[in-house]
């Protein structure tokens, strides 16, 4: 019992020090660092044409998933539309850079 609590103060200990971290003080202001964010991504020489017509430039994320940015017609955004395993792998095949892509678990049944 006295191993499971010390266990679990060392966990929240590590864990809290971790959160901590990733807030920095740059005069009076307070910036935070998401552990979340978004890769950074390279821009290829190749271009999406959707079915209207309209065209895209390809960026290439750290993974090799390609995508394209495209604004949102309801609130005016940006977001990602991912082109798929099976171009993103023949993209990555003409740049010569290694695809990884997403991995994907597999279903224990």
């Amino acid at each position: 019992m006295k191993k499971l609590l010390l266990l679990l103060l060392v966990s929240l200990i590590t864990i809290t020090t971790n959160a901590q971290s990733n807030v920095e003080f740059k005069g009076n202001t307070i910036v935070t660092k998401s552990t979340r964010a978004k890769g950074e991504a390279k821009k290829t020489t190749f271009v999406w044409q959707d079915r209207k017509g309209k065209e895209y430039p390809v960026y290439m994320s750290a993974t090799g998933s390609c995508f394209v940015i495209r604004t949102s017609g309801n609130t005016g955004k940006e977001y990602r539309s991912y082109l798929g395993p099976e171009v993103s792998q023949q993209i990555c095949t003409k740049l010569s850079v290694e695809y990884k892509g997403k991995k994907k678990e597999k279903n224990k049944s």
